[in-house]
């Protein structure tokens, strides 16, 4: 047995109700490849920084490790840098990462 009334006028029903939210939903996703079709032509590729510092959890937020660029340990409290300060934070005590090794990209030992 089927699931569905015998009679044409209570399917014609059932068909009108099913199409009406697919026809929101077709609408709504053509909006939005409108949209990212406007935006992805002027958005630029993102690209990781050289450089990063993971910061502490603590409310001083001192840098505690630094990592190559596109290392993922640490994140979210990573912190771009650029090569001097990069540089200058190791010199001053901050911790390379024991995984990517920026300190030897570098040359500081």
């Amino acid at each position: 047995m089927s699931e569905l009334p015998p009679g044409l006028p209570r399917l014609r029903a059932i068909e009108t109700y099913l199409r009406l939210p697919l026809d929101r939903v077709q609408q709504r996703v053509t909006e939005v490849e409108q949209w990212q079709a406007t935006h992805r032509a002027s958005a630029r590729p993102s690209t990781p920084p050289d450089r990063t510092v993971q910061m502490n959890v603590g409310a001083e937020g001192r840098p505690v490790v630094v990592h190559h660029g596109e290392c993922t340990v640490g994140r979210p409290r990573l912190r771009p840098v650029t090569r001097q300060g990069a540089i200058e934070a190791l010199t001053a005590g901050v911790v390379a990462c024991a995984l990517c090794h920026p300190d030897r990209e570098l040359r500081i030992d």
